[in-house]
């Protein structure tokens, strides 16, 4: 009653590849997926964005430094950005 014990190596090794292989091109299609899902997500998000908030900052900002007016705090006048900047380039370039 001898008993056919040995293993057969050829199964197990094949069956062991083919488990890496499918391992591997799961793993990288769930990663296609979520990125491309990602991508969607993100360019659906900036579709549906609103700035309005962030804009009308903006703006304030923007009259804030265009327009002539005296500090209610320390009594001193305000002047546009761009006439200061005006201002000190022509007191520079006559010193030099």
């Amino acid at each position: 009653m001898a008993a056919y014990d040995d293993l057969d190596v050829k199964r197990i090794f094949v069956v062991g590849i083919a488990s890496v292989v499918v391992t591997a091109v799961t793993a990288l299609a769930v990663q296609v997926v979520y990125y491309a899902m990602a991508q969607q997500q993100k360019a659906e998000t900036a579709a549906a964005s609103n700035y309005a908030r962030q804009l009308s900052i903006l703006k304030e900002q923007k009259d804030e430094i265009s327009t002539y007016g005296v500090d209610e705090l320390t009594g001193k006048l305000v002047i546009p950005v761009n006439d200061a900047m005006e201002i000190i380039s022509s007191e520079t370039g006559s010193d030099a």
